[in-house]
């Protein structure tokens, strides 16, 4: 359901909210959850209009349960380093309006629960949006500092794997603290959300690497320029190996050589994808050499 329109973004609220928002009425809550569901939407905002500075089109902001989403076109052709300006913008607006509350509460001095309701939601916020589990933040920032160094499908591997870990902890964390205190049960449907999330991430984690093999030559073509990376590999590797190497933002070339360390001869990134798809994954790269003579 759309709420309203903010810099030309559509603000909506997911349906499962509704019954929240009802609840809050009864048991006396509405005016903390309104400044949660403000605290959420300039979250969200950060990561948009940090999105459309960098050129990607964002559609609406979606309001869920547990949070916000901006979704976007083209999120699957972001480079490593906006991905993680885009993502610790969330966070860092957190921060700001958490420092803006003190500072007004310290010249004012006012003595309103909702003041203090907003500084600790904007401190909960920030900081839990830091930690490194996916979907979150602190793991987007995670995977794509990562991505830069190994490429985007192993970085993924990695930040899932940290993801599961941290949100299993989490869920015993909220176990544990739920038995003395029933109302940090909550922390175990979170857990239990983010993990079912992240493993969302690992469905998606083919699908995007090859969208971005593909829109690399395109990106080659629009910028007339990409980074090199230069590999090393025995001629009984097969294709498919190879490529699991490849990065999403270089151009690769691999060199070929025996047991013995003799250079059969050198592949271009292209060639192998043609390779793939013309022949056989299977296909190793000395047969390829060979075929190329």
């Amino acid at each position: 359901m759309k709420l309203f329109k903010l810099f030309g973004i559509y603000i909506k609220i997911n349906y499962m909210l509704l019954p929240i928002f009802i609840f809050s009425i009864y048991y006396k809550y509405f005016f903390q959850l309104i400044v949660m569901t403000f605290i959420i939407i300039v979250h969200e905002l950060a990561h948009a209009l940090t999105s459309i500075y960098y050129g990607i089109m964002v559609e609406e902001i979606e309001l869920f349960p547990f949070g916000g989403v901006a979704k976007v076109d083209n999120y699957f052709e972001i480079d490593p380093f906006k991905e993680m300006i885009i993502a610790i913008v969330g966070p860092t607006s957190n921060f700001i309006m958490l420092l803006v509350a003190l500072i007004l509460q310290s010249y004012i001095a006012l003595q309103i629960d909702l003041v203090y309701f907003f500084i600790f939601a904007n401190l909960t916020i920030g900081l839990f949006n830091m930690l490194p589990i996916l979907p979150l933040d602190g793991g987007r920032i995670l995977r794509a500092y990562i991505s830069s160094k190994i490429g985007f499908k192993k970085a993924t591997k990695i930040a899932i794997r940290c993801s599961k870990i941290l949100a299993i902890l989490l869920f015993l964390a909220g176990f544990h603290f739920g038995l003395k205190a029933q109302e940090n049960l909550f922390l175990c449907g979170i857990a239990f959300f983010l993990y079912i999330q992240t493993n969302k991430e690992k469905e998606m984690m083919g699908y995007t690497s090859v969208y971005q093999i593909v829109t690399k030559k395109k990106q080659l073509l629009e910028k007339g320029i990409m980074d090199v990376k230069y590999l090393t590999a025995l001629e009984s590797i097969d294709l498919r190996k190879a490529a699991q190497e490849f990065s999403t933002w270089k151009y690769h070339f691999v060199t070929v050589i025996n047991t013995k360390g003799k250079v059969l001869g050198n592949l271009s990134e292209s060639e192998i994808l043609d390779a793939m798809i013309k022949y056989n994954y299977r296909m190793t790269l000395g047969d390829l050499i060979e075929m190329k003579k």
